[in-house]
């Protein structure tokens, strides 16, 4: 079955809104981290790899974000229409099996972001450069919050292996901004 996609103006209107929201608040200005950085030095620039970047990412000083997840959660933020609140790098439970998957929870105020983003996460499965399927699923962070949150994961697998899970967080990382902007360009032309 087939089903005809909708042919209204004012989704359309939406998309082209929020793909011009993505061009003003992207990437967020530097230092991306947190506005008052001491660490950040102009002349270097702000980077994914920064080794203060795991405690400025988090809004808890004594709960950093975890070192292989944080080039991942940088980018993210950096795109500026998404806003981590929680992540993990994964973990292997003590027989060595994996346990927790990576993942970065996020804010998002759009669902044409939420596309795009599951659109670059498919073309860097696509080119090979990710190991895994990783998608972004609809969740909640807390029974008391009420914003809803999502998070962006691999998809489980019984063969996956956390190495190689992290090392697509990485890839990730690399070449988020320039698929997603290429996400954001393609939903733009269908918008016209």
């Amino acid at each position: 079955m087939r089903i005809a996609p909708r042919r209204n103006r004012s989704g359309r209107k939406a998309v082209k809104r929020d793909v011009r929201q993505v061009r003003k608040l992207a990437p967020v200005p530097e230092p991306a981290c947190a506005c008052d950085c001491p660490d950040y030095d102009p002349a270097a620039g702000c980077h994914r790899f920064c080794q203060a970047a795991p405690l400025r990412l988090s809004s808890d000083p004594s709960s950093p974000v975890e070192p292989l997840i944080a080039p991942l959660t940088f980018e993210l933020k950096r795109l500026g229409v998404f806003h981590p609140c929680w992540s993990c790098e994964g973990h292997n439970d003590q027989t060595g099996q994996l346990w927790k998957l990576p993942c970065v929870w996020f804010y998002a105020n759009s669902v044409v972001h939420i596309r795009a983003l599951g659109e670059a996460l498919d073309r860097l499965f696509i080119d090979r450069r990710v190991s895994a399927r990783w998608r972004v699923v609809l969740t909640h962070s807390d029974a008391d919050n009420p914003d809803t949150t999502f998070s962006l994961e691999p998809e489980q697998s019984g063969a996956q292996r956390l190495g190689q899970l992290q090392a697509d967080a990485r890839a990730i990382a690399e070449g988020l901004e320039a698929h997603f902007w290429g996400a954001c360009e393609r939903l733009q032309q269908l918008a016209t």
